[in-house]
């Protein structure tokens, strides 16, 4: 059991780091924003691996060529366009952007895509399958919670330099991703 929750916890950290993000990126980002959006990190990490397990365990070797670069451009696109607007002239004490279900999805999915690949190792957990992406699914959440709220914080401390922070982490994100996948780190 212990295994399963060190995974959950792994699985969660680029969903923390985009939910720190997404603290300092949305001037329109109270509790309701805070909850939808860890609701969706949080079932898109334990959505994965358990789609991984039922359907794409014959092809997870095919997808794993692929899944770090479509994370790295996503993530990339999202942060170059938040670096962008950072030089604007507005005011970006409490944010710059509009929160937004369409951008969450493409955010939620991206820092999914290589929990997928987790779904493989989900037998060897003394739960079923559903228990363990449910167990997933409340530590990501849990976890998002605490993140958005210190994002907040954070784009109180670096005010207009806030904006561009949360870009240079998502490039950096995706970055790691590929490293990661190449064997580099």
């Amino acid at each position: 059991m212990l295994e399963l929750i060190l995974l959950a916890i792994a699985l969660a950290m680029d969903s923390m780091a985009m939910s720190i993000v997404n603290g300092i990126r949305y001037k329109n980002y109270g509790y309701r924003e805070m909850f939808l959006a860890s609701f969706f990190f949080g079932f898109f990490q334990g959505a994965m691996p358990f789609l991984g397990y039922l359907v794409f365990t014959p092809f997870l070797k095919y997808i794993a060529r692929y899944d770090h670069w479509v994370v790295l451009i996503i993530l990339s696109a999202l942060g170059i366009n938040m670096i962008r607007d950072s030089f604007k002239k507005e005011d970006v004490k409490e944010g710059s952007d509009v929160f937004s279900i369409r951008i969450l999805l493409l955010e939620s999915i991206a820092t999914a895509i290589d929990a997928l690949s987790s779904g493989v190792v989900l037998p060897e957990f003394p739960v079923p399958a559903f228990i363990s992406c449910l167990i997933i699914f409340i530590i990501t959440f849990i976890i998002c919670l605490g993140a958005h709220r210190l994002g907040r914080r954070i784009a109180l401390i670096l005010k207009d330099k806030a904006t561009m922070f949360g870009g240079i982490v998502l490039i950096l994100i995706g970055i790691k991703t590929v490293l990661e996948h190449l064997g580099i780190l």
